[in-house]
């Protein structure tokens, strides 16, 4: 069970630092504009929610099938 959280873990933190990647790219550009830098930051954030939901649940049916057993 440990390495289930720990794999989960690991995937939350890789999430977060691909959100900030992203997030630095996008204070980078020079084209965009300040409205649209905030619809992408507001894009990039419910992707970032999405996943990290995501692994939330994998790992609840994980730790049932374990618990199953």
């Amino acid at each position: 069970m440990k390495v289930v959280h720990k794999l989960a873990e690991e995937a939350r933190i890789a999430i977060r630092h691909a959100r900030t990647t992203a997030r630095d790219h996008l204070k980078h550009l020079e084209k965009a504009s300040e409205d649209e830098q905030k619809r992408a930051e507001k894009e990039l954030q419910k992707m970032h929610d999405d996943y990290i939901h995501r692994i939330d649940e994998l790992l609840k049916a994980k730790e049932a099938e374990i618990m199953e057993v």
